[in-house]
């Protein structure tokens, strides 16, 4: 472990991030609101610490596990740091709560954006903003993230090669692409009525499919269908691979159609619009919801367009898209579709491998490609910890009280990094928002880099 190498990148990430806690400032400013005090103190807290980290220790090219460190410090810390400006309007534990939920872009919610400044509302879905493009670099970091790294591989091999750039030219390329959307998703919505202010703040949780809204009513608030269909567009788009992205803006069209993972994704989103319209049947435009909710729960954004309450059919149906999420190299959470993909050709593998004589050699193939053995351990080692996770989840948030369905519905909310709810946040027990707080860490890093910080941790207090 390159450990003083992972603190100076470290300290380099938070002179950057406080850079981005004083830019809520010039919304106070814009606003008149004396609100600069909570930002200016996190801003200076963390230039120091960054400063020290990175004159203190020298930088590296990362290893594999230095790398997993460095992302779960680092969404640690800008957590907890991206905190201190809640504390004037919230207990420790929910703006604790209210941080992770932002840069881990779940969107689930303890306060009410209407009772709070501006600056803050801004600084709520800012967070949401650069936790997208966050784990968009760290994905690019990682990518051999279990079930992930042999099918970008493959892709390489066949000559259509999503990592031929260094990362600096490709962290380069993402931001422009993610920063180009969220302007024109602006632009679109303050065209169609929006106002300004609300247009930033909703497109930042959209590109980001992140979910936070300028009010607590989320997008049934302004009850517009174009507004709607707009956001339908840029929560695909956050949710669709950048590197996919990066073809698409070559004109090579044929790419995406081609690809797995997006026969999986519409798919899916044709299969469950239908289900979910079916279970708003109680609503007065079942499809409008229905479809809205689909794309909403698998893209792993969380907004609402229904002030209408879920049944118990369109909890499990909202369920099962927030588990599966969206593409990989995307802002989504969930398992990702390329998972689900490999998963499910297993199964019929093994359907076939038991009709076989054992001498019989059957390959697993994901897009035309074989999946090597220790790549499918991996992919079904991390569902089962994925689902492991949340099962005991759902144990402990029953056990304060909850229904076990209701139990299950926000477990999975949470480590699919979706935002939608069933229960009332804000008045949940402090156990239940640590263990939402610890779901939506190891939905969004992917688990993997947490249990190695976890075991580097134990391993350094077994040295010493």
């Amino acid at each position: 472990m390159k450990i003083f190498s992972v603190l100076s990148h470290l300290g380099l990430v938070l002179e950057i991030f406080g850079i981005f806690l004083l830019i809520p400032n010039i919304v106070a400013w814009i606003f008149g609101e004396n609100v600069f005090l909570p930002f200016f103190i996190s801003a200076v807290m963390s230039f120091i610490a960054g400063i020290l980290l990175d004159k203190r220790f020298e930088r590296e090219e990362l290893d594999l596990p230095s790398a997993m460190v460095l992302s779960t410090i680092t969404f640690i810390l800008i957590s907890l740091l991206g905190s201190i400006p809640y504390l004037p309007y919230a207990l420790p534990i929910d703006a604790v709560f209210e941080s992770f939920s932002g840069f881990t872009t779940t969107g689930l919610s303890v306060l009410f954006p209407e009772k709070l400044p501006r600056a803050l509302v801004f600084w709520r879905s800012f967070t949401q903003w650069i936790g997208g493009i966050g784990i968009l670099i760290i994905f690019l970091l990682l990518l051999s993230s279990p079930g992930i790294s042999s099918y970008y591989i493959y892709e390489s091999e066949r000559g259509a090669s999503k990592v031929e750039m260094s990362v600096y030219t490709s962290v380069k390329r993402i931001f422009l692409i993610y920063t180009s959307y969220t302007l024109v998703g602006i632009l679109l919505l303050f065209l169609l009525g929006m106002p300004f202010f609300d247009s930033i703040i909703t497109m930042f949780s959209t590109i980001s499919t992140g979910g936070f809204s300028a009010t607590s009513k989320s997008i049934y608030y302004y009850n517009n269908m174009l507004i709607e269909l707009v956001l339908i567009i840029f929560m695909v788009l956050g949710a669709t691979s950048f590197f996919i992205h990066n073809k698409l803006l070559s004109k090579k069209f044929r790419y995406y159609i081609k690809s797995p993972e997006t026969k999986i994704f519409w798919s899916l989103l044709l299969i469950f619009s239908i289900l979910l319209t079916i279970s708003f049947l109680h609503s007065p435009e079942p499809m409008r919801h229905g479809i809205f909710h689909a794309f909403s729960a698998l893209t792993t954004t969380g907004f609402k367009n229904s002030g209408a309450g879920y049944s118990d059919m369109g909890k499990l149906f909202l369920i099962m898209l927030m588990i599966i999420g969206g593409y990989a190299g995307s802002t989504a959470g969930g398992l990702k579709l390329i998972r689900v993909g490999i998963l499910s050709k297993s199964l019929l593998w093994l359907v076939k491998k038991s009709s076989l004589p054992l001498s019989a050699v059957v390959r697993v193939k994901f897009d035309g490609n074989v999946v090597e053995d220790s790549e499918l351990t991996l992919v079904a080692t991390f569902s089962f910890i994925y689902l492991l996770i949340l099962l005991l989840s759902t144990i402990v948030i029953s056990s304060l009280g909850y229904a076990p369905l209701d139990s299950f519905f926000i477990s999975a909310s949470a480590e699919g990094t979706v935002g939608l709810s069933t229960i009332d946040i804000a008045n949940m027990h402090a156990i239940g928002k640590v263990i939402l707080i610890i779901d939506m860490l190891f939905g969004r890093l992917e688990i993997i880099p947490v249990l190695v910080f976890i075991r580097y941790l134990f391993m350094r207090r077994s040295i010493l």
